[in-house]
């Protein structure tokens, strides 16, 4: 006996504009439960991960749907050319030291297609905050 397919479950018509990360996993659970077997994951539930990190950092993304982070992460770039691409361990970023003014403090707070950086710098800080913004936020970043 065949299983019927229900409409509202099938993969090509289950995210609204902004899904939430529980109809999403839901999906993901539902597609997992009923694959006879190992296949790619098809690329609507792929598109609704992607979208999810409009709201959610990809690691949060990666772990409510047991999906490989790196995997996400080169979805979420490919689906964004004009989203910055990930810094590998072969990059090298140069920063223009010049002296800070004395006595400084700042804390910068930044987040780009599922990067974050936070740092609370105090005393001489040995170099200007906007160099750390500008390689932050450079271009091919």
């Amino acid at each position: 006996m065949r299983q019927q397919r229900h409409p509202e479950r099938s993969p090509k018509n289950i995210f609204t504009k902004s899904p939430t990360l529980e109809e999403v996993r839901r999906s993901f659970e539902h597609w997992r439960a009923h694959r006879k077997q190992r296949r790619p994951i098809p690329k609507s539930l792929w598109e609704g991960a992607v979208r999810l990190c409009d709201d959610h950092s990809v690691y949060a993304v990666a772990t409510a749907l047991r999906l490989d982070y790196n995997a996400l992460k080169r979805h979420l770039y490919a689906s964004r050319p004009d989203a910055a691409s990930p810094v590998t361990s072969s990059d090298f970023v140069a920063l223009d030291v010049q002296p800070s003014p004395p006595g400084g403090e700042c804390i910068l707070e930044m987040e780009r297609a599922g990067a974050k950086m936070r740092m609370h710098l105090k005393g001489e800080l040995g170099l200007y905050p906007l160099e750390l913004i500008r390689v932050f936020w450079g271009p091919g970043r």
